[in-house]
């Protein structure tokens, strides 16, 4: 483990154009102090109660925590249990859960390394091909398994609470869903990469509605790759082809998009995955400019 701080370059005074929809691209991390550049980063989770950020720098095998300003925290490697993280999301009891590159795994690690064993998945039948996980603010796990288009949700104590999803394209039905996130009031929010791309569940795992075909037009995706929400409610999805992250009401409504294919302030290059913070601001990994970039509302 190693504690060292990020290297935080800063936006240029009017040098970044204000984004649609009140968000401007104010800073870029990229670095650590003793690895060197990132690498392919594939995943980013915010830590509430640390005010934390984790990035899966998968190219470096390398878990990192930050500070929202960017200033590493800390890093981890493990030659046996971390090899292509990813996949992350912060549990309960300051653990973080990482998805190996096998996608069979699901391996937690305590808040600063500490491997503590591989979760015990009961009730998936088979050998899963893990698409995502997520927390909700009880404790509970979901678990996106792509070899049965099944979404499992396991209480805190590790037994199946329910499951539901199956295989195909229709209203409530999964092929490659790629990421998960749960609402305060336990809506579940899952993309999928090859089905309708945004859909919405109850917490019992009812179809509510759903939106976002892989077809040209500025509501439709290409490739989602994450999925989070802000304090207001929206939802927010970034697209890997079209290097965008759009912006969308409950009701599915596009009220804006940020990025653009490029290495320059407020572009994306392959965004793999997002998060918010408690603040609103956007935290895009783009695996292709092997960076994270900061986008805050303006107000």
């Amino acid at each position: 483990m190693r504690s060292s701080i990020a290297v935080l370059l800063l936006i240029a005074a009017g040098m970044a154009a204000e984004e649609p929809f009140g968000y401007k691209s104010v800073a870029i991390f990229n670095q650590h102090l003793y690895l060197g550049t990132f690498s392919r980063p594939h995943a980013i989770a915010f830590d509430a109660k640390h005010q934390e950020l984790w990035v899966a720098d998968t190219g470096n095998a390398t878990m990192s925590v930050f500070r929202t300003d960017g200033g590493e925290l800390y890093s981890f490697s493990s030659a046996r249990y971390l090899h292509d993280p990813v996949r992350i999301a912060v549990a309960p009891r300051d653990n973080i859960a990482v998805v190996e590159g096998d996608r069979r795994h699901v391996r937690l690690f305590n808040y600063r390394g500490v491997y503590n064993g591989d979760l015990d998945l009961k009730g998936i039948d088979g050998q899963p091909i893990i698409g995502a996980v997520t927390y909700d603010s009880d404790g509970r796990l979901y678990v996106a398994d792509n070899q049965s288009a099944q979404i499992f949700v396991f209480d805190p104590d590790g037994r199946k609470r329910t499951q539901f999803g199956s295989r195909g394209t229709d209203e409530g039905q999964f092929r490659s869903i790629c990421a998960i996130a749960v609402g305060p009031d336990g809506t579940i929010y899952v993309a999928d990469q090859q089905a309708l791309a945004v859909q919405l569940f109850d917490s019992q795992g009812n179809y509510l509605r759903g939106w976002g075909r892989h077809e040209m037009g500025a509501a439709n995706f290409s490739l989602p790759s994450g999925i989070a929400l802000d304090s207001s409610g929206h939802i927010l999805v970034s697209d890997e082809l079209r290097h965008q992250v759009k912006i969308f009401t409950r009701d599915g409504v596009l009220l804006g998009q940020l990025g653009g294919l490029g290495y320059f302030d407020g572009e994306l290059s392959f965004p793999s995955d997002l998060c918010v913070d408690d603040k609103d601001n956007i935290y895009v990994v783009e695996r292709g400019n092997s960076r994270v970039q900061v986008f805050a509302p303006q107000r």
